[in-house]
């Protein structure tokens, strides 16, 4: 009976990001829930550390959105994208 569970992590991990992706544009929002929120929910306790590990991809992707780092994910995405996404998935600006 509650107490700590991975699966409850998981589950604020997924609410956190979702809540700041609903005030961001369509093109994240999207991103966010066919792509993002269904691989937290796959991963399960396992989310976290792979959200934190993509975080140095965003800056490569910054200066470069074809960068190898983004699988061919971010083609055609513009710098001010790939930051917005950026501060839905860590809740921060990217420096």
């Amino acid at each position: 009976m509650g107490g700590y569970t991975p699966e409850s992590e998981q589950n604020e991990l997924s609410a956190e990001i979702s809540k700041r992706a609903s005030s961001a544009s369509e093109k994240i929002k999207k991103r966010v829930s066919e792509v993002l929120i269904p691989n937290i929910n796959q991963m399960g306790s396992d989310a976290e550390r792979w959200i934190y590990r993509l975080q140095n991809d965003f800056y490569a992707l910054v200066e470069n959105p074809d960068d190898e780092c983004g699988g061919g994910n971010y083609k055609g995405w513009t710098a001010k994208e790939i930051k917005e996404l950026y501060s839905v998935l860590y809740g921060e600006e990217m420096d």
